[in-house]
This record gives structure tokens, C-alpha cells and sequence, in this order.
């Protein structure tokens, strides 16, 4: 068959909302390419003296032992945020990308970290005070994980940040992501996707003579596309709204900035 250039395998009637997809991972990718942020990247610790700090201590345990709690916390916020991003928007474009060449299997597992691995930690760093004391010092402690009563709360409070994708609840959100009482939950069909079977969960369990998505048709296929590009643009607004709300809560912006990613939000909306 002959292929486009650009969207390659991916059906015609797929294309808008593929490329709002790009687009809002591209305004995602603009925290650790452009400028205007690189104080998430960048950041300056002030010392007194050469003698104010310890031979063979860290610097953040110096920050701590001076006092300078609000600016240790922030130091580690950033570095977290940023790192998350990078990690995030590989996965993210990956996982785009693998679409448009109809390898929807590696879609799925890739699509699975950003959100239910990195979201739990986004949400946490900015709802759960004691988010940063575990973090610092439970060896145990796992920053992504939480049950669900945890993870709906969370959810229902980064709600009133949100502007264009005010209209989601709470519950959708679980059920699209973390839920595995939903058969297309996404952890449901990342699993899917990563394991040639699953056995444990019955909303989730691979049929007699079968592999999960080995044996997909055409059709199998299109029902795929058609989940990502229902989902996923509206999954993608959420997620760029809530890093938006958390980096220029940490960092300090002209407000210009901020009402541009809004304009360009809404014409990527509008397309």
C-alpha cells in the first residue's frame, strides 16, 4: 500500500487528532527545550563561605542543616520535574510515533509510564505534603505508588487547575488510567501489550488460544486507533495542564508566557 509521508500507516480519518496529540506533547517538550524555563534545569546554590559547609557533605544535607528548608525543597522539586519530563516526552513521542507505523503493541507499553508511573509523582509533589520527607528519607519508599482511594484524591484535586480539560472528572481519569476493573482501562491494555498473557485479572484475561494482540486483524487494529484517538487527546490536554500548573507554581514567569501556551493551546484545539 502506499504509504503518506507524514502519517505513514495511520488512517486519514485518525490524522487531527494524531497531530493535536504532537502538538500537545510538543507543549510539553517546550520545559526542557526553551529558555524561558531553564530554571528547572539550572539552579544556584549561595554559600557564605568556603568554610559554611562541611567537609564531604552534600550540598542538599548543608541546605538542610542551615535552615534552608523552602529552598532545599524547591531545589528537589525541580530537579525531579525536570527529569520526569525528559522521560516523559520520550515515551510520549515514541509511543506517537510507533502509532503511525501500526506497531500499536509498542504504543500501549509506551503510553504506560508517562501515565501510571509519572503522574502519580507529578500529582504527589504537588498535593502530598509529605511527599518530599519519604522521598528524602524511607529507602522503602515508592514514589509512584498509591491505592486507589489515594490516587482519586489526588486526581480531584488538581481538578479546579485545570481550564480546557475542566470538564473530566476525577473517576474518569482513574478508570481511563489506573482502573484494572476496566477492561480498557490503560493499565489493562499496557499489560496486554507487554505480556503475551494475562491470567490474574479476569477484566484482563487472555482467551483460550490466544496471545494478547499477537494474533490482531485489521480490524483488531482500528478498534486501537480508534481507543488512542478518543482517549488520548483528551488524557494529553489533562497532562499538560497539570505540569503547566506545577512549573509555574515552582518557578517565576511573566504571566505573557503563560497566556501565550493558552493561545496555542486553543488553536491546537481548534485545528
Amino acid at each position: 500500500m502506499a504509504l503518506d509521508k507524514e502519517y505513514l500507516y495511520l488512517p486519514k480519518r485518525f490524522w487531527k487528532e494524531h497531530k493535536q496529540c504532537e502538538l500537545i506533547v510538543g507543549q510539553i517538550e517546550e520545559f526542557i527545550t526553551n529558555r524561558a524555563y531553564d530554571e528547572l534545569r539550572f539552579q544556584t546554590i549561595n554559600f557564605n563561605s568556603a568554610e559554611d559547609i562541611k567537609k564531604g557533605e552534600h550540598f542538599l544535607d548543608f541546605l538542610l542543616r542551615k535552615g534552608r528548608v523552602d529552598e532545599h525543597d524547591k531545589f528537589v522539586k525541580k530537579s525531579i520535574v525536570n527529569a520526569l519530563l525528559i522521560d516523559v516526552c520520550y515515551f510520549l513521542q515514541e509511543a506517537l510515533s510507533c502509532s503511525k507505523k501500526k506497531r500499536l503493541t509498542v504504543t500501549f507499553s509506551l503510553l504506560r509510564k508517562p501515565f501510571v508511573y509519572h503522574l502519580p509523582v507529578f500529582l504527589r509533589i504537588m498535593f502530598d505534603i509529605d511527599f518530599l520527607d519519604k522521598f528524602n528519607s524511607l529507602d522503602s519508599f515508592d514514589a509512584s505508588f498509591l491505592n486507589e482511594s489515594e490516587k482519586i484524591l489526588l486526581l480531584k484535586q488538581s481538578l479546579p487547575l485545570l481550564l480546557a480539560a475542566k470538564t473530566i472528572t476525577e473517576r474518569e481519569l482513574y478508570d481511563w488510567i489506573f482502573n484494572q476493573e476496566e477492561q480498557d482501562s490503560l493499565i489493562n491494555l499496557s499489560n496486554k501489550a507487554l505480556h503475551l498473557s494475562t491470567t490474574r485479572n479476569r477484566n484482563n484475561k487472555t482467551e483460550i488460544q490466544n496471545l494478547n494482540l499477537v494474533f490482531s486483524n485489521q480490524g483488531d487494529i482500528e478498534n486501537l486507533w480508534r481507543y488512542i484517538y478518543q482517549r488520548l487527546p483528551i488524557l494529553l490536554l489533562y497532562y499538560v495542564e497539570i505540569i503547566e500548573a506545577l512549573i509555574f507554581n515552582l518557578i517565576k514567569l511573566p504571566n505573557e508566557i503563560y497566556m501565550a501556551r493558552i493561545n496555542n493551546r486553543l488553536n491546537i484545539l481548534t485545528k
